[in-house]
């Protein structure tokens, strides 16, 4: 069987680190012709991820530094990144930011920050990336969101709030582009081992595990190998759908 992403070309937002990271990586082995590597601040990370891309046989990288919330920066990413490796078949909207705080505690700028990277960012980049898939009449727009969304733990009610916005905004996209030949669906992961866990389990404790059924975190691979095929033709007929992958955390 052919590698799943045999000859398509995918940019991921928020792919220096942790589970964008292993998304980039995920989108490589499976057989992408180039891969986009989406950061805002960390160029060296985001350049290594590039390069262990392209120590593999075939593989083709591109670091974009760019704020996902700027309109004109995302849209000189798009076009780089096209100008330099070819059409955009995917793009994962994962870069996202978490600051974990009781409401009454969270500064206004603090909150609204977390609303603009993991909602506004996304839709930001998606008019940026969804004109040229409607023109090719093919692509597949990937929203990551979280288990937050429907089961938040403390301290997360903006990014639970922006997370659920991410879902309802595939449903909507997913309606408005499905003639046009592009895919929109949403990744909804559950407690994954990344630097961005480290502040929910330092406010909740061992409570973030206990509330696994499998009583275990995951690692990034395992989510990375299921956005990866929400990006493939083999999910050619999922679209509006929002894929839980949390080791049962949601009906735990």
């Amino acid at each position: 069987m052919s590698p799943l992403l045999e000859g398509k070309r995918v940019v991921v937002t928020g792919a220096s680190r942790g589970l964008g990271r292993a998304i980039a990586l995920a989108c490589a082995r499976e057989g992408a012709a180039g891969v986009g590597i989406g950061y805002r601040e960390r160029a060296g990370e985001a350049e290594g991820v590039a390069r262990a891309i392209e120590a593999q046989p075939g593989g083709r990288a591109l670091a974009l530094g760019f704020d996902v919330t700027d309109a004109a920066a995302a849209a000189a990413a798009v076009e780089r990144f096209e100008a330099e490796v070819g059409p955009i078949d995917g793009w994962v909207n994962n870069a996202g930011a978490v600051a974990t705080g009781l409401l009454v505690a969270s500064d206004v700028e603090q909150l609204r920050a977390q609303l603009e990277t993991n909602l506004l960012g996304p839709m930001v980049c998606a008019r940026a990336v969804l004109p040229g898939m409607m023109r090719r009449r093919r692509g597949v727009l990937l929203n990551v969101s979280s288990v937050a969304a429907v089961r938040p733990a403390r301290g997360q009610a903006a990014y639970a709030a922006a997370k659920g916005g991410i879902e309802a905004l595939t449903r909507a996209l997913a309606v408005e582009y499905a003639k046009k030949g592009v895919r929109v669906v949403c990744l909804r992961p559950g407690a994954i081992d990344t630097e961005m866990l480290g502040a929910t389990r330092a406010l909740a404790g061992d409570e973030v595990v206990a509330r696994v059924p499998q009583r275990r975190i995951a690692a990034p691979d395992e989510v990375a190998g299921y956005a990866a095929f929400l990006l493939s033709d083999r999910a050619a007929y999922v679209t509006g759908a929002v894929a839980t992958v949390d080791g049962g955390y949601a009906v735990g």
